[in-house]
């Protein structure tokens, strides 16, 4: 994918973002390794919204690379799906997989099934194999760069900002007994 011609708000060539699939997305996690994980696309206007700010901040974080898994995919039937939506049992399993391997939680669950809900944009960070935070937040923005949620008007650029720097910090942290 061509972040820059896809995301709207997203000018730079050299931008952290990487495409990963939901197999790649399962070895971060099994694999041990560590990294921060984005989960989105752009289709959804929220992470439209958000995605140059990621960008900024991975960078300011120092961090080398952030893995992008795409919830949407083709299903058998050539239509566009989305895990999240658990259309059919082998993605209901998928789904579950990925939400019981990071321990989320939330009381919305997915329609028809007990599986709490992610919405996107949704972040993960993943240190050694194990998810040590995520975050989600669906922000709106409006032309003058401020970003805020549906249906109110105070800015939360400082939040979003104050929350992912959080989970990238995690990614650093020596683990002290």
């Amino acid at each position: 994918m061509d972040y820059c011609l896809e995301y709207q708000y997203l000018n730079d060539e050299n931008h952290l973002f990487k495409e990963i699939s939901y197999d790649e997305l399962i070895h971060l996690l099994d694999g041990f390794e560590t990294g921060l994980v984005y989960i989105g696309g752009p289709w959804c206007p929220n992470c439209q919204a958000i995605i140059d700010k990621v960008n900024e901040l991975g960078k300011k974080q120092g961090l080398d690379v952030i893995y992008n898994y795409d919830t949407r995919f083709e299903n058998i039937f050539k239509e566009v799906d989305d895990l999240r939506r658990c259309g059919t049992l082998e993605v209901k399993l998928k789904y579950y997989a990925l939400v019981e391997k990071i321990k989320f939680k939330s009381p919305e669950l997915v329609v028809d099934t007990l599986i709490p809900k992610i919405h996107i944009p949704f972040f993960i960070a993943i240190k050694n194999g194990s998810c040590v935070g995520y975050y989600s937040i669906e922000l709106i923005r409006e032309k003058d760069g401020t970003l805020h949620l549906e249906n109110e008007e105070t800015d939360r650029a400082k939040e979003l900002e104050d929350n992912l720097i959080l989970l990238m910090s995690k990614l650093k942290e020596e683990k002290r007994l």
